[in-house]
């Protein structure tokens, strides 16, 4: 079973993510923004991040930062990264492209395009969704 990392600005909104996992029997756990820190990537292995934000979230945009230095300094590669939002900018694109996101959504987004994004970042995995 994946073992994915929800990590969300807003967890009182309609998830869409969970959403979609939970209807590929896929459980995951969920953390606020502000609690996760990329090193924490040393002690539980994540086949898949995805973050799902409302917004221009500039602390969003500091661990996508983080988590590319993270994986410089320890020589590790991140998991792949789903990143879900419900409003676009150009600090938010900026962001993404000098970091490595696999998938990136605007809502409203289709929820078999979600899930398509999640069997192609777990590919490894595939077999067992």
């Amino acid at each position: 079973m994946p073992n994915v990392l929800l990590i969300q600005d807003e967890r009182s909104a309609m998830l869409t993510v969970q959403q979609v996992l939970s209807a590929r029997g896929i459980s995951c756990t969920c953390l606020d923004l502000e609690e996760f820190q990329p090193e924490s990537l040393l002690s539980e292995a994540f086949d898949l991040i995805i973050f799902e934000i409302s917004g221009e979230n500039r602390v969003c945009m500091v661990i996508l930062q983080r988590l590319e230095m993270w994986s410089a300094v320890s020589g590790m590669e991140h998991p792949p990264v789903i990143v879900v939002t419900e409003k676009t900018s150009d600090t938010i694109e900026t962001a993404i492209r000098t970091s490595k996101v696999n998938f990136y959504f605007v809502k409203p987004l289709a929820q078999d395009e979600l899930a398509f994004a999640i069997e192609q970042s777990l590919s490894p995995h595939a077999s067992q969704l």
